[in-house]
């Protein structure tokens, strides 16, 4: 390696030759040995104690091609003042690299505060004006998606399966249950009153009038349930079976309430259809409606079951309509309404206005199977009293934060000697079940104890001070309705 000194002073050199008389400058000693006769070579540094900053030694490293090889050199120029030259570095002293790279690192404060602010201000702004864009269009996308796969899956389903079983099938829910549908024919005898005749003809006698209406075979010992206003007053009934015959049928007995009767006729080989379990059908099943509306017997119509327990006429505290969107006409009346089964789910009754407006109501399979039994076999209802007054529960009173289950709530007594004040019942109680039945509300409640029938046996399940009590109470029998035939 060739060095060639620095042009500096007398002083420079000798610090330079103290430097290679030194532990570190002992490395320089034997370059000029041959290669042969020079020992395992160390590692070497080269160390220049630099005194003014505008003249820095320079150093020739030899390379690779030279004899001394440089596989093992290390040159490290460094800095140091006059007063510490060849000791140890201070924090002060350090490098120029190292302490500039330190000095970099520290930074402003307040500048830094600015970006910090800077950053979040930035973020904020972005989260109120583009996260929200993002999300509506991620969610449309999905809405999108949706619909697209709604599309090919029902395209591929139409594709696959055949319109003519679906028809086939609402053929054979006709099949089922249209042999227990039968026509009715009411011969009435209408009074003459002013309103009808002129004075002259007050004293004429009675106009026979007709009417007509359905119903449904529910025994093959010949009972027939169709709807009270039908057939009440009826002089005369005739009953049209399936199969084309001609019959007259008796009156069992009725219940004004439920607007149901039951008819009796001496036939055989009848069909009759099979209950089904109103409790059980959802809303949006398929229903079918079967009847015959202004004398057209056996007419089928087809909707879904729109809604349940539906009060018409608030007078009417034991209704609980079916509602559906099946058409029904007068003359339907008293015809079945059946599920994709072919099962009696419900009567039809009634209608909103004088013609069909999207908005039929039938009586619920449930409650008129119950009142067909009491007609058939005692030929009256006797329905359930309990013996107190209710009123609806409060939203600070409620049990259990369901607002659609509120029970009812106790107020009075009707009597001390009633069923419920034997029973031991209180005014406040609360009573959210019977026979293990939810309450909705007071119009509920009536309903279950009326249709339990009187001499029944409930179970009670009230709320009184925040704690449950059960209570066993056997009705009795409402004392201001009449036994109706």
């Amino acid at each position: 390696m060739e060095i060639r000194p620095p042009s500096h002073s007398e002083s420079t050199a000798n610090d330079a030759e103290a430097a290679n008389t030194s532990g570190e400058g002992r490395m320089i000693e034997g370059w000029d040995q041959t290669p042969e006769s020079r020992p395992e070579e160390p590692k070497r540094k080269v160390i220049y104690h630099r005194i003014d900053a505008a003249t820095l030694p320079i150093v020739h490293v030899p390379h690779e091609s030279q004899e001394t090889t440089g596989e093992h050199d290390e040159v490290q120029l460094v800095e140091l003042s006059e007063s510490k030259r060849g000791g140890e570095f201070s924090d002060d002293e350090a490098p120029v690299s190292e302490r500039r790279r330190k000095e970099g690192r520290r930074s402003d404060p307040i500048l830094h505060s600015l970006v910090m602010l800077s950053t979040i201000f930035i973020m904020l702004a972005a989260a109120r004006f583009i996260v929200p864009d993002v999300v509506e269009e991620i969610r449309y996308a999905q809405r999108r998606g949706q619909l697209r796969a709604e599309y090919e899956v029902a395209g591929e389903g139409l594709r696959n399966v055949s319109l003519d079983t679906l028809s086939r099938a609402y053929q054979m829910v006709t099949a089922a249950a249209g042999p227990s549908v039968v026509h009715i024919d009411v011969h009435r005898t209408q009074k003459q009153t002013a309103q009808t005749q002129p004075l002259e003809f007050l004293g004429a006698p009675s106009i026979p009038i007709s009417d007509q209406g359905s119903g449904v075979v529910v025994d093959k010992q010949g009972y027939i349930l169709t709807n009270r206003h039908v057939v009440v007053d009826g002089r005369e009934i005739t009953v049209t079976l399936s199969d084309g015959r001609q019959v007259d049928a008796m009156v069992v007995g009725t219940d004004p309430l439920t607007d149901l009767a039951v008819l009796k006729v001496n036939a055989d080989h009848l069909i009759p259809i099979p209950w089904g379990d109103s409790e059980h059908i959802e809303v949006g099943s398929p229903v079918w409606a079967i009847g015959s509306p202004f004398g057209l017997e056996r007419t089928v119509t087809f909707g879904i079951l729109s809604g349940k327990h539906r009060v018409v006429r608030a007078s009417d505290r034991y209704q609980d309509f079916m509602q559906s969107d099946v058409a029904v006409n007068p003359g339907n009346s008293g015809g079945p309404l059946v599920d994709s089964r072919g099962t009696l789910i419900g009567i039809n009754t009634a209608i909103v206005g004088d013609t069909y407006q999207g908005v039929s109501f039938s009586i619920p399979s449930a409650v008129a199977r119950k009142i067909y039994e009491r007609l058939r076999d005692k030929g009256s209802v006797e329905r359930g009293w309990l013996g107190v007054s209710l009123e609806k529960v409060a939203d600070h009173e409620l049990v259990g934060g369901n607002h659609r289950l509120r029970g009812a709530k106790i107020v009075a007594m009707a009597d001390e000697r009633s069923e419920a004040a034997a029973a031991g019942l209180r005014p406040g109680d609360i009573v959210t079940q019977v026979d293990g039945e939810d309450i909705r509300d007071v119009m509920h409640l009536m309903q279950v104890i009326g249709n339990a029938m009187a001499g029944t046996t409930i179970r009670l399940t009230v709320v009184r001070e925040n704690e449950e009590r059960i209570f066993d109470i056997q009705l009795g029998q409402r004392p201001d309705f009449p036994r109706t035939r």
